[in-house]
């Protein structure tokens, strides 16, 4: 006896009942990467070598050490040039001990194969995507505030560790304080506001007294936008196209003195929505409200992903699982500022000046 094979009739072709893990595993990497914050590759250095089998591997991260070539100065013609140097690469190692997984089940995965289906299953791929972006946009957050005290969260298995019981970092984040052109007694003697902007400023300053690479990013919480634009210390540059907001709770507005800018709510402690329809995101870097930096400062690996389907024991479902091994570590400290309190600093500092000047925050 014949069965026919049709989609629709019942039965499926052998062809169309085979679930392809690795379609929706790359599917759902493009998704997460599309959805990253501070973890983007825009602003992390994604390089790395050496295999990876398991969680808790060291892969390396290769870079260059400055200085390696020395100046030989003027050689004669029949001069000797001297020894060679030698420009080697330098590795620091990078344990990559955290990640995120998910587990669904459904009445039959064939269901998942047909046109509809499909589309759903892209639809829950994707939001599995922005929830695992959170979670890696948290890991690199709490990364950057235990290297703000000199601390190396990588390679922790808790990323919620104390940072008083973690290894010492090869540097230290600087952070901006509250005089960051001056000191404020200079300041308050003359009468001179302070603002975001000398934020900026200052921040900058400090990228380019330490020969930060030029490649850098700013970012800034919604509050420390709306005091720029109110700011007339502020140089207005020319806007990325009126781009709109991303889904990710981030916004490109422009430069600042060259740097690029990006508005992402990920930072500054401001109120969050309680509405189960608003994501909440990121809130583990909300104590920051700015934060520059250069774009291979800080490196996330993403060295394994995986999804398998099967067949529960106990019921007639089937179910589907994955996971995403990934890590962040600060590799160069020294290229990555930040500032915090801003706001309170800027309230406290300006209600000492005598308004006396136009000047106005």
């Amino acid at each position: 006896m014949a069965f026919n094979t049709q989609a629709g009739t019942g039965l499926q072709a052998a062809s169309g009942n085979v679930f392809i893990p690795e379609i929706w595993t790359a599917e759902l990497l493009q998704d997460l990467e599309e959805e990253l914050v501070l973890a983007s590759a825009k602003f992390t250095n994604r390089q790395y070598e050496g295999e990876f089998r398991r969680e808790g591997d060291v892969v390396h991260i290769p870079h260059f050490v400055n200085d390696q070539v020395s100046d030989k100065g003027l050689v004669p013609a029949y001069g000797s040039v001297g020894s060679a140097d030698h420009a080697s690469l330098q590795y620091i190692d990078m344990r990559v001990a955290k990640g995120s997984s998910f587990h669904i089940e459904v009445d039959a995965l064939h269901q998942l194969q047909t046109k509809g289906g499909i589309d759903l299953m892209s639809n829950l791929i994707a939001q599995r995507a922005r929830a695992m972006a959170v979670k890696l946009d948290e890991v690199v957050a709490q990364t950057l505030l235990a290297a703000v005290s000199g601390k190396d969260l990588n390679g922790a298995a808790d990323p919620a560790s104390t940072v008083s019981g973690l290894p010492a970092l090869h540097g230290q984040i600087d952070e901006i304080t509250d005089a960051p052109t001056g000191d404020n007694t200079t300041r308050k003697a003359a009468n001179r506001f302070l603002s975001v902007y000398d934020y900026v400023v200052a921040m900058l300053e400090n990228l380019d007294i330490k020969s930060a690479p030029a490649d850098r990013f700013l970012f800034i919480s919604p509050r420390m936008r709306s005091l720029l634009l109110q700011d007339p210390k502020f140089i207005e540059a020319q806007v990325y196209g009126g781009q709109a907001v991303i889904p990710n709770g981030a916004s490109a507005i422009g430069t600042i003195l060259g740097v690029p800018v990006t508005v992402a709510n990920a930072l500054g402690s401001h109120t969050r929505p309680n509405n189960p329809l608003i994501k909440k995101g990121n809130q583990k870097f909300e104590a920051v409200d700015l934060y520059m930096g250069c774009t291979a400062a800080t490196s996330v690996v993403i060295p394994f992903a995986q999804m398998e389907a099967y067949k529960p024991q106990a019921t007639f479902t089937d179910a589907i699982k994955s996971r995403v091994i990934y890590d962040a570590k600060v590799i160069r400290p020294e290229q990555l500022v930040v500032a915090r309190g801003v706001e309170a600093a800027i309230t406290a500092h300006n209600a000492s000046v005598t308004v006396t000047e136009t000047e106005i925050v």
